[in-house]
């Protein structure tokens, strides 16, 4: 069904099909893959979902041994010990909207292009607030030595346990609430997005429309490590919470079932149209008994 809409303009309206789920869907989708900051990150098994079933098997490679070959001896096979990580599909996230006609009529089109950034910032947080939920059960604390401020030798005793569990620091990211990300302008090791081959932070932030790292949550590097902010991270000073995290790619486990889905439908009874977005999703920890990351907290 089509609808007439005005632009301020009484005298000239123009139809606008504003309503059709695919044009919603294109439009959620796209800013809801702008607004997350968690969840790119880590290992990705939608792929493996997309059909029937609500339960994901994760196998857990161990270590395979080694042995020196000796002369006229026979090899010595080790059994595969693994086990599996289920990673549950049990997530159903929605947002919901009734555009009454009134409304539609008097209001400038440009407001469904808000309110279908505003459905995807909430589908977008939900999905980050449960992975910022499972960071917080990594398991591995470290007190940071002032509260909401993340020093080198906080980052170095970090990346020193992780690498000494044969972690690469290479694909893992800092992930810190926004007073540590201020905090950190401050650092000579912190290079901030947008300073190209910079060891400064003094100028050039990197807030810029166009710059690619910050509508991703980047916003820096840190020895080398990206940098990543969200206000989900609490900024509380209050002693033993989570304020950062240290977090290798693997540490989470995410799959999407359903991608983001808009469906609408006229209803008579509000003389109104209702639009619904929704996503099906899962996702879990895999650390177990494997140091995967640091949680920084204050003391």
């Amino acid at each position: 069904m089509a609808y007439t809409a005005f632009s301020g303009d009484t005298t000239r309206g123009t139809q606008l099909d504003v309503f059709i789920p695919e044009l919603w869907a294109d439009g959620v989708y796209r800013y809801f893959e702008k607004q997350l900051v968690f969840k790119p990150f880590f290992d990705d098994y939608s792929s493996m979902v997309k059909g029937a079933g609500d339960v994901l098997h994760i196998p857990t490679v161990q270590e395979v041994a080694t042995a020196t070959k000796a002369v006229n001896t026979g090899v010595a096979y080790s059994v595969a010990t693994e086990t599996d990580i289920d990673l549950a599909i049990d997530q159903h996230i929605y947002g919901a909207k009734l555009f009454e006609d009134l409304a539609m009529i008097q209001s400038n089109e440009q407001l469904f292009d808000k309110y279908a950034q505003s459905m995807a910032y909430g589908l977008a947080k939900a999905v980050d607030t449960k992975i910022e939920a499972l960071l917080q059960t990594i398991g591995t604390n470290q007190d940071l030595a002032a509260n909401n401020s993340m020093s080198n030798a906080d980052v170095e005793t970090a990346l020193g346990t992780l690498i000494s569990n044969d972690i690469p620091a290479d694909e893992c990211a800092f992930f810190v609430n926004p007073l540590i990300y201020a905090d950190l302008l401050n650092a000579k090791a912190f290079v901030a997005a947008g300073v190209s081959g910079s060891t400064s932070t003094s100028a050039g932030v990197g807030f810029g429309a166009d710059n690619a790292a910050m509508n991703s949550g980047q916003v820096g590097m840190l020895f080398g490590i990206p940098v990543m902010t969200s206000s989900l991270i609490p900024t509380t000073s209050s002693d033993g919470i989570e304020v950062g995290y240290l977090v290798h790619k693997s540490a989470i486990a995410v799959a999407v079932q359903q991608d983001i889905r808009v469906q609408s439908e006229y209803s008579v009874d509000y003389l109104g149209t209702k639009v619904v977005a929704d996503i099906i999703y899962g996702a879990v920890i895999t650390t177990g008994n494997h140091v995967k990351g640091i949680e920084f907290c204050n003391t």
